[in-house]
């Protein structure tokens, strides 16, 4: 799935930049076996892009909910391993 987001967002079909979660043990992690890829959108405030980035993730396969977690929220360490909930800012 990588492969494909890291594609994707070369040519400009998604947020202007996205990454990998590594396969080094991630405290924050909720699962160890998997891991996160983060796809960026230029405002988190701005509901028809961030649905666009969606459509175009789901164009590319993914079918499970896609939480969508703002920067300032992972700043201020907020985390569902760490007993905090409702995080996600759009979660479909």
């Amino acid at each position: 799935m990588w492969a494909k987001i890291k594609k994707a967002t070369e040519e400009g079909k998604l947020g202007d930049s996205a990454k990998v979660a590594t396969a080094k043990p991630n405290p924050n992690a909720t699962n160890q076996a998997t891991k996160v890829i983060c796809v960026y959108t230029y405002d988190w405030t701005d509901e028809k892009d961030v649905k666009r980035v969606r459509e175009e993730l789901r164009i590319l396969g993914i079918t499970n909910k896609i939480p969508y977690k703002a920067d300032e929220d992972t700043l201020s360490g907020k985390y569902r391993v760490r007993g905090d909930t409702r995080i996600s800012k759009y979660y479909e």
